[in-house]
């Protein structure tokens, strides 16, 4: 049953695809008036939002059009990035992603989230902060402008709580972006994107495709030209609503979590839209199933041969054809241009649709016909009149595509800028079609499988029987380790978090009896002073120094700031942790060594005990500045663990134990610190009590180094 008419369907969410989607006809005998109902609808809202064509033609967002496949990624992917040759691999990266689903039109660089809020630095700091800063960005940009890619960032709103950029994130981002020679933005949980920010781009000479994460609203279509879609889906395709406003606008329809995205593909390719190819989720792999990846090379190589041809902008598309002759599973959308027609379609059932599957009118005899799926020329079988059937095949869950044209190749010309140039010859693209799709989808795997994580070994120590300086005994026993992430997003079924050694795959919570040895730990994390005498004994100087002891008047002569001596040393690497542990003839700890030496064998929640006591850690802050640690002994022994152990929490995150996989790198920061931006949730969470820890990612020594970061280092005993 309906639960809204089509003429409130444009304006009203009602119970289905919220304001993003038109629910189709629910029979095909409905499919007239919907049609007339829907395309008076448009005609009303493109007058109420005074729409005079937009930006679509603006030629810096022409590219915008034919961007079907677009991967939202992180910087830090160990395939987009060597740690050990300490470069950027754009080719590496671009390799991976062509041979499992046919390459990308599009990429959002995402570096701030999850990491932003670690800290006082803001998103722009954090992308500023990449091995090489913005001289790399504008380099990758080029690389990938080069294999017909386009590049967009982050915007974060809601990262009013860091360190003051100075001026309007509008005039911010254009400035940045025109600097490193960027395409546009994703507008991070924006429902719409103000006009400022396009002309905030215009200003900068610089015009910007502006891609609002929540899809976009009315008033935007006139100065928007993309937008991510968060779609709900029946059996029935919607109709992507911003598309059927304006065809030249294009939706990346989005499901970051889906492990199957079948209704994705299918409703993005009977939209002619694009599609998220989405993997690393916050440093979760949530891989593409080899089905879902080969439909998405499969789709993709279609929508780039028709979309830059014109067709697929049309604006006399029409949605939900009654060309269809099996209508109750299959689907499609024809696409006029010019003469020709195209036909989009989708099997939304679970068994192969065989025989006669549309019935279209045949102008003339000398007309072409081929199904574009599988590269192949039908012969249309007489009917009444003049009305003509093709029969081809469409798998369980799988796609059609046929052209009607009276040319044997296809004479228009492509858009500029497409990532896979097309040169309109018919004949080339039905060959590549026949090759590819030579094998079913259904031989391809579709069962998700967890990528396996390693945790790094943290080679022993010397041992030793004594007590060293400054280090106290942690005597060695059984302990029940019980910790979990505080991740803001993911789960189990994902592979959120780490895995450790006993685990069978990443997950959120931790639960194991340990037998630990004894080992000598840091009574208090590493301070300024020792620090100071490391860089002076061991002649260490950084290969890249953005950041680097960023707060110190001049770390070359080895001077800290004026009474920080016994204040916990900061803006330091994890390698850089390591570095000094290992000169000091010690290393970090374990994270369950860290926490045993925490918590003892009680299961306290703090140090000092089960209650939150705001005297026994350093005060709270949340300014738009972070304000630096408390010495190490300002709590102290108030605050001490069982072992007699100080400063364990509220001051500085400390290093632990680094996890990997194929595609991240990341580490365990224990205690929290004393800062954190206010403002949004989605700041770097707080993990105060002993049986939390966070995940803060890694890539290379200057996305690393951070105010509020530093470590305290063990040995082993005897």
């Amino acid at each position: 049953m309906r639960v809204c008419s089509v003429l409130l369907m444009l304006f009203v969410p009602c119970t289905f695809g919220l304001n993003e989607q038109i629910e189709g006809p629910q029979s095909p005998a409905e499919q007239p008036q919907w049609l007339a109902d829907i395309r008076g609808q448009r005609r009303s809202t493109l007058q109420q939002i005074g729409f005079k064509g937009g930006v679509f033609n603006i030629p810096e967002v022409v590219w915008t059009q034919t961007s079907y496949i677009q991967v939202q990624m992180h910087p830090y992917d160990r395939f987009f990035y060597n740690l050990k040759e300490r470069r950027f691999t754009v080719d590496k990266y671009l390799r991976d992603v062509g041979e499992r689903y046919g390459g990308l039109d599009s990429m959002l660089v995402w570096a701030s989230y999850t990491n932003l809020g670690m800290d006082d630095r803001n998103q722009y700091d954090m992308m500023r902060a990449l091995p090489g800063g913005l001289s790399a960005l504008t380099n990758i940009t080029s690389q990938l402008h080069s294999h017909g890619i386009r590049v967009l960032w982050p915007y974060n709103p809601w990262d009013q709580g860091t360190r003051d950029e100075g001026r309007s994130d509008e005039e911010s981002l254009a400035m940045l972006l025109n600097l490193t020679g960027a395409d546009g933005f994703n507008g991070d949980t924006m429902e719409s994107i103000p006009q400022s920010f396009w002309q905030a781009s215009v200003e900068e000479s610089h015009p910007l495709a502006l891609e609002p994460e929540l899809g976009g609203d009315d008033d935007s279509l006139n100065w928007t030209t993309l937008g991510w879609g968060y779609w709900k889906y029946r059996h029935i395709p919607a109709v992507d609503r911003f598309k059927w406003l304006d065809a030249r606008r294009l939706t990346h329809v989005c499901n970051r979590w889906a492990q199957d995205h079948t209704d994705d593909l299918q409703a993005a390719f009977f939209n002619g839209d694009g599609f998220v190819a989405w993997e690393n989720v916050w440093g979760t792999w949530n891989e593409l199933v080899p089905a879902d990846a080969e439909a998405t090379r499969r789709i993709g190589h279609m929508l780039r041969y028709f979309g830059p041809l014109g067709f697929l902008q049309s604006a006399d598309w029409e949605p939900h054809s009654p060309s269809v002759i099996q209508s109750d599973d299959v689907f499609a959308s024809m696409w006029p241009h010019g003469s020709e027609r195209l036909w989009t379609l989708v099997n939304r059932g679970a068994q192969t649709a065989f025989g006669p599957q549309i019935a279209i009118e045949h102008p003339r005899d000398d007309w072409f016909y081929y199904d574009c799926y599988h590269g192949k020329p039908l012969s249309p079988q007489g009917g009444n009149g003049s009305v003509i059937t093709l029969e081809f095949e469409i798998e369980a869950l799988g796609y059609g595509c046929i052209l009607a044209t009276p040319n044997a190749t296809l004479d228009s010309h492509p858009l500029p800028f497409t990532s896979h140039n097309t040169d309109g010859n018919l004949t080339v693209f039905l060959r590549e079609m026949e090759e590819m799709t030579a094998k079913p989808l259904s031989s391809f795997r579709r069962t998700w499988e967890y990528l396996p994580q390693e945790m790094v070994d943290i080679p022993a120590t010397e041992r030793v029987g004594v007590a060293p300086r400054g280090m106290v005994l942690v005597p060695g026993g059984s302990f029940h380790f019980q910790v979990k992430g505080v991740e803001i997003e993911g789960d189990d079924a994902h592979g959120v978090d780490v895995q450790f050694p006993w685990e069978a795959h990443p997950q959120r919570e931790h639960d194991r009896l340990l037998d630990l040895s004894t080992f000598y730990i840091d009574k208090t994390p590493v301070t300024c002073s020792e620090f100071a005498d490391f860089l002076q004994h061991s002649g260490y100087s950084p290969a890249d120094g953005h950041n680097f002891l960023h707060n110190w008047p001049d770390w070359r002569s080895h001077t800290f700031p004026a009474g920080a001596a016994n204040k916990p040393v900061t803006y330091v690497s994890l390698a850089e942790a390591r570095l000094y542990c290992a000169w000091a003839g010690k290393r970090l700890p374990h994270s369950y060594e860290w926490q045993y030496a925490a918590q003892g064998n009680d299961s306290r929640l703090y140090p000092w005990g089960n209650e939150l006591d705001p005297s026994k850690f350093p005060a709270q802050h949340s300014g738009r500045a972070a304000p630096g640690p408390d010495d190490v002994l300002a709590h102290s022994p108030a605050g001490d663990s069982p072992f007699g152990v100080a400063d364990l929490v509220g001051n500085v995150w400390q290093f632990t134990d680094e996890f990997q996989d194929k595609h991240t790198r990341a580490v365990l920061v224990r205690g929290s610190s004393n800062y954190r931006p206010s403002g949004s949730k989605w700041y770097f969470p707080a993990a105060l009590e002993l049986n939390l820890h966070n995940k803060y990612f890694l890539m290379a020594d200057s996305y690393e180094r951070a105010a509020t970061l530093g470590f305290r280092c063990v040995v082993d005993a005897l």
